[in-house]
Formats: structure tokens, C-alpha cells, sequence
């Protein structure tokens, strides 16, 4: 519960400023403003749907990002031959912005969800690669030799000690590839137009000018990535290498 302290710290020094009008409450409203919008929403079922229909979008795209990328990525730190080929290639796209993309995977499927998916699980992918790569490079090359020493080869190899080993650089690489997917999603959504999705509605409440909606969007997407990211990717670090002692306790 500490970790929220600053995040309520920060919303009760924006419900200050915005109180105060400081600056124009049309372009920041009050935090009891914003939340009022999203209960309103969430009751008539409206927002519901636009999160429902970014979280399946964000989901797919990760699920196959995380699936290629770590496979790709062991490959690469496991064959110097893979990694002579792949890592142009790699370091390339890493530097080319994931919203970079949308204009080439629009031509050939069309504005799609397939498109949607494609591009946020291509742009995802990349850090996943790169990190995974790494941490399997930087395990101790001793523990590698004496588990070959042991007829430990191949598969084995792999689960026993590469995998174990490069862990912690490995979740950081689903980390960065996690908060690079939201921000491909929401430019995707904008680009792709589909009809529903937190993109859809924020660049829809710009139209308007409406900065309560836009602001709690934005909100929603923090609550949203910070939730899932402590759920999931936190709870698989403690209980793989923290439980391990590679990383000690936060």
C-alpha cells in the first residue's frame, strides 16, 4: 500500500491546483470532476466497453509477443550464428517507433484489428528480443560449462540453467514490452479507427473538448497498466528470482 501513497499525494495536489484555477477548469478539471465522469460511464456500461475491447486487443498482442520474443531471443543468446543474423535486424526495428509501422501493416490488411494486433505484437516483440538476448548472454559462463560437463545439452540446457539464470533480464524486457504495447495500442486505436477503445474514446473527447473524459482515459490506462503489471509480472518476479535470491526484496 505504500507504493500508492505518491499517486494519492499527486491527485490531491491536482484537486488543489484545479480548485484554486490556477488554470482554466475547462483544461484541468477537478479529480472529483474526472471521477464523477468515469462512475457515470462505468454505470450506463459505456466505458465498460471500450476497456473490454483495448484489454482483448492488448492481451492478444502480448500473449504473442511474449511467446516469440522469449523464443527468439533464447535462440539468439544460444547460436552465434542466429545472433550474427538477427541482431541488425533486431537493433534496426528497435529504434523505429512502434506507431511508425501502422502505415506499412494498413496497406497490407487493411484498417483491421488484424492490423491492430500485428503492430502492437511486432512492436512489442523487439525489447522482449533484446532483453531476453541479453540475459541469456550474461549467464555465468562457469555454471553453463559444468552443466555441459554433465551431459546437460539442448532442452535441458535451456529450462536448468539459461532460462533460470537470465530471468531478471528477461521480465525487465516483458516490462518495457508491456508499456510499449499500451502506447502502440492507443495510437493504433486513433489510426486503425475502430470503433471501440480507450484511444477511441480520448481522441474522441478531444473533439469534443471534453477534459474530464480525456483526463480520466488517461487515468484509466494508468490504473489499468499499473494493475496488471503488479498482478501479474510482480507476482511472477517474487515468486521465481526473488524466491530465488537474484533480486532482493523491494
Amino acid at each position: 500500500m505504500e507504493n500508492l501513497l505518491p499517486l494519492v499525494l499527486l491527485l490531491l495536489a491536482w484537486e488543489f491546483v484545479s480548485w484554486m484555477q490556477w488554470v482554466p477548469v475547462a483544461l484541468f478539471p477537478r479529480v472529483t470532476t474526472i471521477f464523477a465522469t468515469v462512475v457515470d460511464e462505468t454505470l450506463n456500461g459505456f466505458l465498460a466497453s471500450h476497456i473490454l475491447t483495448s484489454l482483448i486487443r492488448l492481451l492478444m498482442s502480448i500473449s504473442i509477443a511474449l511467446v516469440v520474443g522469449t523464443i527468439v531471443g533464447v535462440i539468439m543468446g544460444s547460436s552465434r550464428t542466429v545472433e550474427w543474423l538477427l541482431v541488425p535486424v533486431v537493433n534496426f526495428f528497435s529504434v523505429i517507433p512502434g506507431i511508425a509501422l501502422f502505415p506499412a501493416t494498413i496497406l497490407f490488411w487493411g484498417l483491421t484489428e488484424k492490423a491492430v494486433v500485428i503492430t502492437i505484437s511486432f512492436a512489442t516483440c523487439i525489447p522482449i528480443i533484446l532483453n531476453t538476448w541479453t540475459g541469456v548472454k550474461t549467464v555465468n559462463e562457469t555454471l553453463v560449462n559444468a552443466a555441459r560437463s554433465m551431459e546437460t545439452q539442448g532442452l535441458s540446457l535451456l529450462v536448468r540453467i539459461l532460462l533460470p539464470g537470465s530471468f531478471p533480464v528477461v521480465i525487465s524486457g516483458w516490462r518495457i514490452g508491456f508499456a510499449r504495447a499500451w502506447r502502440v495500442l492507443l495510437a493504433g486505436e486513433l489510426l486503425a479507427s475502430p470503433e471501440l477503445g480507450l484511444g477511441v474514446r480520448i481522441f474522441d473527447a478531444q473533439e469534443s473538448l471534453n477534459s474530464a473524459v480525456i483526463y480520466g482515459g488517461i487515468i484509466i490506462i494508468g490504473i489499468l497498466g499499473f494493475a496488471m503489471e503488479r498482478l501479474v509480472l510482480r507476482s511472477l518476479e517474487v515468486a521465481t528470482v526473488q524466491r530465488w535470491g537474484m533480486l532482493r526484496e523491494l
